[in-house]
């Protein structure tokens, strides 16, 4: 068969997770290909893009922070602005615009916005993407990989992009294992129907104080809940407000930031620093920030926009320690409340409905009655045991990867296989600079990459959705290039 008989192989990406991660890398890739691409998203939902953090039909769960951080494609950052200017969303949700006029729109308006940028992208005429409804269970071969599905489907793939997302909480070890199944207790945060259906009167524990602690706590207060909330985690930490829009205008954009250097005051610190070290410098260039007339805000940012490079940097023990000590602090002013949501919580802790407490969780059983629960708490800062009797407990823990990747069937099935293992800080999977994983023989999968939270434990913090699109920009070239190679090195006869 001669040359001009033959026409390249169209690559084949197979991305396991169609959330916010999965819809990001799709879309990217798709827009910065030279030549067609076969994508196939294997997703089990109807929809793409909404995935575990905007498929919230609640209409006070809100995204945490305003359209200047809400992108899909760094290349277009201002999509979803023009996006909420066509979809009228300020007239449609007036509540969604704060007090200084910037617009905190409901998490699930953003799933809708990302759906619609992958039907976009997956209408261009050399596109082919294929939304997969199913579940990946395995990975087998190398050159090339074949994903295994449950239903039996057999997907070859020259690159494979693991995009789990944000993995499902677990009730934490003082719940009784047959709890699990009690009507009172409510494993799962996301479970709108059960926490709706909780009695009006009942006194309700939250487990957690942060973002998810809020979402539940305003669901239960919009709905007319006249009970008692305690929400309760060991420093009784809630997230702090949200940044005003108008304070301390920076002359960067986010993107920018994110990209560009550490700052000075972290450079003087170290190199590396300790967690010590790092903790000092922080709290010094607060006070000079504020002594200028500023807010805490702008020191904290300049550590927290390139906090990626500087994690790579750190010392296995001084990664632990700052877990162990200090990310707590971090996630609260890392992770800032929407204003409607602090205001309704706040509102009814002024009435006494709604109580944070600082206590650890010693246990919980079924109360004498059957009905209720008694919960066994000590307090942080006394250490005295308290028993507190609840109606209903709702678990707001944060993820622990570790257990959320044993119990995925497809990560299992990786991990067993030696292609994925816990980084070594032991929060995420341990991956290289081009987030290709790296296996328990030290070894990277060159045709596999992981984005998003997964990779927390080697970068630090690509949580929310400009840091995990930021990253995929980064890592999309040498995807390419991978995917071009093979393109090139196999070809097939014309038919």
């Amino acid at each position: 068969m001669s040359g001009a008989d033959e026409k390249p192989r169209i690559p084949r990406i197979t991305i396991v997770g169609g959330g916010f991660s999965g819809a990001s890398a799709a879309i990217q890739l798709l827009g910065r290909s030279a030549v067609p691409l076969g994508v196939t998203i294997v997703e089990p939902r109807a929809n793409l893009g909404y995935g575990l953090a905007y498929s919230s039909d609640d209409p006070d769960h809100r995204l945490n922070g305003n359209l200047s951080v809400h992108l899909v494609d760094p290349q277009d950052p201002d999509a979803f602005s023009r996006w909420c200017v066509r979809e009228q969303i300020a007239t449609r949700d007036p509540e969604a615009v704060a007090a200084d006029g910037s617009m905190f729109v409901r998490r699930r308006e953003f799933g809708r916005f990302i759906a619609e940028c992958v039907d976009a992208a997956s209408a261009r005429a050399s596109v082919r993407l294929t939304h997969l409804r199913d579940r990946a269970t395995d990975v087998i071969g190398e050159d090339p990989l074949t994903v295994v599905t449950a239903n039996g489907s057999r997907l070859k793939t020259d690159v494979l992009v693991v995009a789990p997302g944000n993995s499902i909480p677990r009730l934490p070890p003082a719940f009784a294992p047959a709890l699990a199944r009690h009507p009172g207790v409510i494993a799962m945060p996301t479970d709108l129907a059960r926490i709706r259906a909780i009695g009006k009167d009942a006194r309700v524990l939250v487990v957690g104080t942060a973002l998810t602690a809020l979402d539940v706590m305003s669901t239960l207060l919009r709905a007319g809940h006249e009970g008692t909330i305690t929400a309760v985690s060991r420093r009784g930490l809630r997230p702090r407000p949200y940044r005003p829009v108008d304070a301390e205008p920076s002359k960067t954009t986010l993107l920018e930031r994110i990209e560009g250097p550490l700052a000075p005051f972290v450079l003087r610190a170290g190199t590396p620093p300790t967690a010590g070290k790092l903790l000092h410098a922080v709290r010094e260039r607060i006070r000079e920030v504020e002594a200028a007339g500023g807010r805490w805000y702008v020191a904290f940012d300049e550590l927290r926009d390139p906090l990626w490079k500087l994690w790579t940097t750190l010392d296995v023990r001084e990664k632990r320690t700052i877990l162990r000590h200090l990310r707590t602090w971090y996630d609260v002013h890392r992770f800032r409340a929407p204003p409607q949501n602090d205001a309704i919580v706040r509102a009814a802790e002024a009435r006494g409905r709604v109580e944070f407490r600082a206590a650890r969780l010693c246990s919980v059983d079924v109360s004498a009655s059957g009905n209720s629960l008694d919960v066994r708490l000590v307090d942080r800062y006394t250490s005295t045991p308290r028993t507190l009797t609840f109606d209903a407990v709702v678990n707001c823990i944060g993820l622990d990867f570790a257990v959320a990747m044993a119990a995925n069937p497809f990560l299992a099935a990786m991990q067993r296989r030696g292609d994925l293992a816990l980084d070594p800080a032991g929060i995420g999977i341990a991956v290289d600079h081009e987030c290709r994983p790296v296996g328990v023989d030290g070894r990277p999968r060159d045709r596999i990459r992981v984005v998003g939270p997964p990779t927390c434990g080697t970068f630090g913090d690509p949580l929310g959705a400009i840091f995990i699109a930021a990253q995929i920009q980064r890592v999309v070239p040498g995807m390419l290039a991978l995917l071009r190679a093979s393109a090139e090195g196999m070809s097939t006869p014309r038919r």
